[in-house]
């Protein structure tokens, strides 16, 4: 009886761990080349199956896996917001005292509460570095769903305004 008890723990310790996922540790910095090259839309598909999509990346980092991926996620949804809601206000001022040039540049986004809706995640990575989580994300939305939310966010800003 013991003996078959052992047997099915060890079974049951096999089967759960054959479903985990090894979490690469790598000894230097790397992105995933679809984030290193995060494009803003594409199409998949072929010929008339194609559709087209509006893609947002983002990267977290953290000593606790949880936190990175959670930055990695608030950073692509800040990214599709940006695009979809925001405005920029940008300065550079330039001056010469005595010969010497001076430069600042200042850049500020203002992005108000905007609403994301139909985004999927495609695509993911995780590797961990010098105790540190590392993680990567590529979402993506529906183009045309893409274009009604920019629609809808100036119908309101232009309702606000009168």
């Amino acid at each position: 009886m013991k003996k078959a008890i052992a047997v099915g723990i060890l079974a049951a310790a096999i089967t759960g761990c054959s479903s985990m996922k090894t979490v690469e540790d790598r000894k230097t910095y790397a992105v995933p080349s679809w984030y290193a090259d995060c494009q803003q839309s594409g199409t998949k598909g072929w010929f008339w199956f194609k559709k087209e999509f509006a893609y947002a990346c983002g990267g977290g980092e953290s000593i606790h896996a949880q936190a990175a991926e959670e930055q990695m996620y608030a950073i692509a949804m800040n990214n599709f917001a940006k695009r979809i809601n925001s405005e920029v206000n940008s300065e550079t001022r330039i001056e010469f005292n005595n010969d010497k040039k001076n430069t600042r540049t200042v850049i500020s986004y203002v992005v108000r509460d905007t609403t994301i809706r139909e985004h999927l995640r495609t695509e993911s990575a995780h590797f961990t570095m010098n105790g540190r989580h590392y993680t990567f994300v590529r979402l993506e939305m529906p183009k045309g769903k893409f274009d009604e939310l920019i629609a809808q966010a100036k119908s309101e800003k232009s309702a606000k305004a009168q």
